[in-house]
């Protein structure tokens, strides 16, 4: 899998090389990010993703109808204690590469609507030391980080609310060994 990912990840790098005199970085930018229904399993026990993130983005133009953004998002850990002592922690890292595609280009000057597909790479950072049962088995001592490649499908919209500045939203699916459900507004900025 990993192999895949770097071919993957070498590709994209291609393309970018390729088309530099074409894509062009054009605005920056950042919001917040609700993250619903993520779980990732290890060793039998759950751990979860169900929390706010910050969220750090660019935007490439390719062309008037496809944008090229890359974003990264850092979510807050999410911690539970259990009823029998100890806690555990999740955190999780993502970054993603979309490519938009602009369903209204010709009314652009005032609002967009597009769609998004992309590659996806997950970061979870897990630290368990929970008693797992009353008894004699031992107290946990966890501290991993797994990696989770998958893809995202979704769509979104962008007004404009200066000169300058863009309010976007937008809604995906990541398509993963730990699905879940993404909504992330935020403003961008033109430079």
């Amino acid at each position: 899998m990993k192999k895949i990912l770097l071919f993957a990840t070498f590709i994209i790098a291609l393309s970018f090389i390729k088309n530099s005199a074409i894509a062009q970085l054009n605005y920056i930018g950042g919001g917040i990010a609700l993250a619903t229904g993520a779980e990732y399993n290890l060793n039998d026990y759950l751990y979860y993703n169900k929390s706010f993130g910050i969220d750090l983005r660019a935007s490439y133009d390719y062309s008037k109808k496809l944008k090229i953004v890359p974003d990264f998002k850092i979510y807050l850990p999410n911690k539970e204690e259990f009823i029998t002592g100890g806690e555990s922690s999740t955190t999780v890292f993502v970054f993603n590469l979309n490519a938009h595609y602009i369903l209204n280009p010709k009314t652009r000057e005032t609002y967009r609507l597009y769609l998004l597909a992309g590659a996806h790479v997950g970061g979870w950072n897990i630290t368990d030391n929970r008693i797992p049962s009353v008894g004699s088995d031992p107290q946990l001592d966890v501290k991993e980080f797994k990696f989770v490649p998958g893809g995202n499908i979704g769509g979104g919209m962008q007004f404009v609310l200066s000169n300058r500045i863009l309010f976007f939203a937008e809604a995906k699916y990541v398509i993963a060994k730990t699905n879940q459900l993404v909504f992330s507004p935020g403003l961008m900025y033109e430079f």
